[in-house]
């Protein structure tokens, strides 16, 4: 305050003395002005009374005059009353800083005073009192008051909330008393619901749950993070909505050995509570729990001779365990199955269908890699471990030569596999297989919860077999019945075998052509089937079928429509005589008992969908010229060459330029021109695959001589080298090259 007083003091005094500088030049300039004007009208007498009285003008009339000049110049300008009186005293620097450092002390405790009753009022509300710094630079003290009042902007609905965090013993004993509520949300915890969580997290030591008060209700967390974001803003995840029905869940995961199966499965059974299941888990749990039944008998016998457990009662152990009540709750992680058809089959004769397969891709270097590991990091135990390198790589091979009938299989059949690169961490890996997870369990809560409010559900993901959909189709069979409503299209959906954009709607299946059309649908089914579709699907025999080459030709001797000209490109051509582009006949296809040639797979799909704008059409009376086959035989000598043989020649010169071959006694020329022909008949297309092996034997070896020449200068020296000092094969290939003079290099 001291400061500014002193700057404020220093402008002011610098004001004012510009301002009497001011007025003092403005002052001397007027009275300069004034002192010119009077001496004129001085000197203009002094010229009137010098003519009349022919007098000269004494020093003294001189004076007189000046003197009377000053004296009106005083009297029309007098000095102003603080040039009269001086200054006033101003007051010292001193006095000034005592004064407001008073004043400033008193407003200060007035004004801390004041706050202080604000806070004690604030206080008995329950509001907050954020303390700012306001010392330091500004732009660090609006930092600062961004920074707390930001979490009070963005939980705004939850300034007034208060929540309480107890122990878990304690929120149990407040809930078997009634003195507080469980929620609306059960044990499920809400910011987890609102980030997308479908699969609710099991409490165990590994997961600790953290229960909050909330006004009259009990919430349950799952992490203090959760934790942590819920006291902010509890209003925030308590308005979302209720959890969606749990559904158990059935998962198998497969992979070669060492590729991190187990290690995944266990930790999705510590985290949600899910049944870890292997074949061996489910063969000791009916040999322990179940050892008087039939099961329990065979498979004693098996096991006491040494024998390996046959699948069928493998499958049947995996069965009996899979009725346990924690598998039809929670769900299973099935581990290491199948690992064979055989396998696979069974399950499939048992409906044992998983909800989604995971499989680990690892390579086999990798494998190998974490057994070595494995085996320096293990400790030394009495009893034998089957790791060992032999039995590995038994296991992956016998691994690799099914998966990939088996992944073949459940692609085609439920849609339901997911590779998931297992040369990552394990974090990785387990992120990869949660987000699969979570997406497949949502798309299976939607779809429960739209077919029980009587809506329609997407129907992906949800393992449905080819089977099945063809079973269940509705009226308009694989047809997208949006398209056939909106625009009078018959667009087939029977080309994919994807459900992404299938619903089911009243017990039926309906296909659509895309995900705009699928949302139509879902948002309103009922303008899209009857009664309320507009238009019903043809029947059999009006719909157009698109004809095979053989097909086409059983036809035969009916002529195709239009004289084999594309109806396509006629028809949006206008019906010009430029749009008369003959079809091919790999894009045929049969309409009203007719056939129709098509120019392209486009022009195709485009007669498909809408029949009836392109199948009755007549052509104009002038016609293009037909244009005639030409046999290639009658082409002359260049003509030939170019359309019959220009690739296959081109390449065979282009290997020779390539090779420059130079057979032994044979010049250059000869050597290319034999080098030519074997390549032609080595890779002629039209050639029988007999043939094609028979020269391409004949111009390896013709190859083997010509380099026979590059050998032998390099190894051959002017000095005579004994036996012992020649490379190994020198002398074989030295008589090899003098046996080729005379000899013919095709036939010798």
């Amino acid at each position: 305050q001291i400061e500014k007083w002193k700057l404020k003091q220093k402008k002011k005094l610098e004001r004012k003395k510009l301002i009497k500088d001011m007025k003092a030049k403005i002052r001397v300039d007027t009275i300069a002005k004034r002192r010119a004007e009077l001496i004129l009208e001085r000197d203009k007498k002094r010229r009137e009374n010098v003519v009349r009285d022919d007098e000269e003008i004494s020093e003294e009339e001189l004076e007189e005059d000046n003197d009377d000049i000053e004296n009106i110049l005083e009297d029309e300008f007098p000095k102003d009353e603080e040039e009269m009186s001086g200054e006033e005293d101003e007051e010292q620097e001193t006095d000034a800083i005592e004064r407001l450092r008073g004043e400033l002390a008193e407003k200060f405790e007035a004004d801390t005073h004041n706050l202080q009753i604000i806070q004690d009022e604030l206080e008995r509300y329950l509001i907050p009192i954020i303390s700012v710094n306001g010392a330091r630079k500004n732009h660090i003290v609006q930092y600062t008051l961004n920074m707390k009042l930001k979490p009070l902007v963005e939980n705004r609905a939850s300034i007034f909330e208060k929540c309480h965090p107890i122990p878990a013993p304690l929120a149990q004993k407040m809930l078997t008393f009634t003195y507080k509520y469980i929620s609306s949300f059960g044990y499920w915890d809400p910011v987890k619901l609102s980030e997308g969580e479908t699969i609710k997290p099991v409490e165990n030591a590994e997961n600790p749950i953290y229960p909050v008060i909330h006004r009259q209700y009990i919430y349950f967390l799952s992490s203090k993070e959760t934790k942590e974001k819920f006291m902010k803003n509890p209003i925030k995840y308590i308005r979302q909505p209720k959890p969606k029905p749990t559904v158990p869940i059935r998962i198998i995961i497969v992979g070669p050995p060492k590729s991190g199966k187990t290690t995944v499965a266990k930790k999705i059974t510590s985290e949600y509570g899910l049944k870890h299941l292997s074949i061996g888990g489910a063969l000791r749990y009916v040999l322990n729990n179940h050892p008087e039944t039939e099961l329990a008998l065979m498979l004693n016998w098996h096991l006491h001779k040494g024998m390996t457990a046959p699948d069928e009662l493998a499958i049947q152990a995996l069965e009996l365990s899979l009725m346990e009540s924690v598998c039809n709750t929670a769900g299973v992680v099935i581990d290491g199955y199948p690992v064979t058809k055989h396998q696979m089959n069974l399950l499939e004769a048992r409906s044992i269908i998983p909800m989604v397969i995971f499989e680990l891709s690892v390579p086999s270097k990798e494998i190998f890699k974490r057994l070595l590991l494995e085996k320096e990091n293990e400790q030394r135990l009495p009893y034998p471990l089957h790791n060992s390198a032999q039995i590995i790589a038994v296991n992956n091979l016998k691994y690799r030569k099914n998966i990939d009938e088996i992944r073949q299989y459940y692609q085609e059949q439920h849609q339901n596999w997911y590779v998931i690169d297992g040369f990552h961490s394990k974090w990785w890996v387990w992120n990869e297989v949660i987000k699969n997870v979570q997406m497949v369990n949502k798309y299976m809560q939607t779809y429960l919860e739209r077919i029980k409010a009587g809506k329609a559900a997407c129907i992906d993901k949800l393992c449905i077999t080819p089977q099945e959909l063809l079973s269940r189709l509705g009226e308009f069979g694989q047809f997208c019945p949006v398209s056939l409503a909106e625009s009078q299209e018959l667009f087939d959906c029977s080309a994919t075998d994807s459900l992404e954009f299938a619903a089911e709607f009243r017990g039926h299946y309906y296909k659509m052509s895309s995900q705009e059309k699928l949302n139509k649908f879902l948002e309103n089914p009922e303008l899209y089937v009857p009664p309320l579709a507009p238009h019903p699907l043809p029947s059999a025999d009006m719909i157009p079928k698109r004809l095979t080459l053989s097909e086409l030709k059983s036809r035969f001797p009916k002529c195709a429509e239009l004289q084999g000209y594309c109806p396509v490109t006629y028809k949006d051509g206008n019906q010009r005589y430029e749009a008369l582009v003959p079809g091919s006949i790999n894009y045929a296809l049969e309409y009203h008992n007719r056939i129709y040639i098509c120019e392209n797979k486009e022009k195709l799909q485009k007669f498909l969908r809408s029949p009836l704008k392109y199948w009755e059409q007549k052509l104009p009376h002038k016609l293009p010229p037909l244009r005639e086959p030409i046999l290639l035989t009658s082409l002359p000598l260049p003509g030939y060459l170019e359309q019959g043989i220009a690739t296959s020649l081109i390449k065979a010169m282009n290997a020779a330029g390539c090779l420059k071959p130079k057979f032994p006694f044979l010049s250059i020329r000869r050597s290319a021109l034999l080098y030519i022909a074997l390549h032609l008949k080595a890779f002629n297309p039209k050639g029988s695959e007999y043939t094609r092996k028979k020269y391409k034997k004949k111009m390896e070896q013709f190859m083997e001589s010509c380099e026979l020449i590059t050998y032998l200068g390099a190894k051959m020296t002017r000095k005579y080298k004994e036996p012992q000092f020649r490379a190994i094969d020198f002398d074989h290939k030295l008589k090899t090259f003098l046996s080729l003079r005379n000899i013919d290099p095709i036939n010798g």
